[in-house]
């Protein structure tokens, strides 16, 4: 006797879904919409290689990343602390 009253609420809900579907979501693709081609792309386009290297100056790595930095002016405060 439990699992009638679930049926009935369930049948009772199904009844409210509408029979067909929304025309957006059963819209058929376009076919006078423009498609790029597929086109060839290796599996290993853009990979670098990375190979041992010797460590090297952490504040020269950061200088040469660095946003507008020039290594060549030497105006950071690594130049105030060796006194230049």
């Amino acid at each position: 006797m439990k699992p009638f009253p679930l049926v009935a609420l369930t049948l009772a809900l199904g009844a409210c879904v509408p029979a067909t579907p929304p025309a957006y979501l059963a819209a058929p693709a376009d076919p006078s919409v423009g498609t790029r081609p597929p086109r060839y792309a290796a599996v290993t386009a853009g990979v670098r290689a990375y190979d041992v290297v010797e460590p090297a100056d952490w504040r020269e790595l950061n200088r040469r990343v660095a946003p507008g930095a020039d290594p060549e002016r030497g105006d950071s405060d690594d130049a105030a602390r060796r006194g230049r």
